[in-house]
C-alpha cells in the first residue's frame, strides 16, 4: 500500500476515533444548506443499483463455479434455508455497494454546473469534503472494506445450499 493511501486511511482512522467525532460531523454537515445537496439522496438509488448487479453477478459466477448446484437467484432468495450464510450473502454486496453508488452519484452530479458551485462552496475549508478528497475516500472506501465483503460474500454463497 502507498505512503498517500496509508496516511489518507490513517487520517481518516484518526478523525472518526478520536473524541467528539459526532459534533464535529453534525458542524460539517450544518454547513450543507443548499437545495442541490438533495440531489446526493440519488447515491442511495445508484447503491440499490450496484446492489443488485453485485447480487446478481456474484450468484452468476456461484452457478458456473458450481453447476450441479446451480439455482436461480430468485429461487434461494425465496427459501427459508441459509441462515448466515444468507445473510451475508445479502447484506455484504450492499455494504460494498455504498461507495460505488456514492462515487457515481458524485461523478454525474458534478456535471451540473449548479450543483457543483454550491458544493465548492460549501466545501471552501473543510476537511476532506472537496469532490477530489470525497472520490478519494470513496474510492479507498471501497477498494479496502468493499472488496474484502465481496469476497466474503462470494464464500458465504459457496457455502449455502437452497
Amino acid at each position: 500500500m502507498s505512503n498517500t493511501i496509508r496516511s489518507r486511511l490513517g487520517e481518516l482512522l484518526s478523525e472518526t476515533t478520536r473524541k467528539g467525532y459526532v459534533a464535529r460531523a453534525q458542524q460539517r454537515r450544518s454547513r450543507r444548506q443548499s437545495p442541490w445537496n438533495l440531489l446526493d439522496l440519488l447515491g442511495f438509488v445508484w447503491a440499490g443499483a450496484v446492489w443488485w448487479l453485485f447480487l446478481r453477478g456474484l450468484w452468476a459466477v456461484r452457478n458456473f463455479v458450481m453447476p450441479q448446484h446451480a439455482v436461480a437467484l430468485s429461487t434461494a432468495l425465496g427459501s427459508k434455508t441459509g441462515g448466515v450464510a444468507a445473510i451475508i450473502v445479502a447484506v455484504a454486496p450492499f455494504i460494498a455497494a455504498v461507495p460505488v453508488g456514492m462515487l457515481l452519484s458524485n461523478f454525474f452530479l458534478w456535471y451540473i454546473p449548479p450543483y457543483r458551485r454550491a458544493c465548492d462552496r460549501e466545501a471552501q475549508g473543510v476537511w476532506h469534503a472537496s469532490y477530489t478528497d470525497c472520490q478519494k475516500d470513496l474510492s479507498a472506501f471501497a477498494l479496502y472494506i468493499g472488496c474484502p465483503l465481496l469476497l466474503l460474500s462470494f464464500v458465504a454463497a459457496l457455502l449455502w445450499r437452497p
